[in-house]
């Protein structure tokens, strides 16, 4: 009864929030092109995500991801690539709403990730460095390697790019990465001993 009691508030919350989050994150083209600076809007990052049907997580990046975020770019030479759930991954999840801060910071990568960069510079088994300390991500399958998509702990990057303002690149996955995957991965495939990343 709790549970169906904190979705229901969680989603009076998501449907009440989605009209602000876009009236406040629309602006003028003009400032939505402007050379890369050290300040990143997050409520047009958010509306950008609430457009894409990303709006669970476009309400959990205004309302937890926020400082965390912004403390990461106070380096000005910091990129962040978000690996955003769809708002399916949240209904199903098997996590509270809204999702606890470390399970966030396990879908954060602290450096640029792409579909070009992660066909140069990653292999099946790679480990990708997250900003939850000692739980990397491992690339489960490869684009262009007969997979009909790229994926990460075996939950697919389903949507490229939603967002990339050459500080912080927004990608869709259709499910939350379980941080306890590069555990049960460590034990069946061996590593070299360093992440790649």
């Amino acid at each position: 009864m709790a549970s169906k009691f904190a979705i229901s508030c969680f989603l009076l919350l998501l449907a009440s929030s989605t009209l602000f989050i876009t009236i406040q994150g629309a602006q003028p083209y003009q400032q939505i092109h402007q050379p890369k600076s050290s300040a990143i809007n997050l409520g047009w990052v958010s509306a950008v995500l609430s457009h894409k049907g990303y709006r669970a997580m476009a309400l959990t990046l205004e309302t937890v991801l926020e400082p965390l975020i912004r403390t990461q770019f106070i380096n000005q030479s910091t990129t962040l690539t978000l690996f955003c759930p769809h708002d399916q991954a949240f209904f199903n999840s098997k996590y509270p709403q809204p999702p606890p801060l470390t399970l966030l910071k396990y879908h954060i990568v602290p450096f640029k990730i792409d579909p070009h960069t992660m066909e140069a510079s990653f292999h099946l088994g790679s480990k990708v460095e997250t900003l939850l300390p000692g739980h990397p991500l491992v690339v489960t399958s490869l684009p262009g390697t007969g997979a009909s998509y790229p994926s990460l702990n075996q939950v697919k990057v389903t949507d490229w790019v939603i967002f990339n303002n050459g500080r912080l690149i927004v990608h869709g996955v259709e499910n939350f990465f379980d941080p306890e995957y590069d555990v049960v991965i460590a034990k069946e495939v061996p590593s070299s001993g360093f992440s790649d990343f």
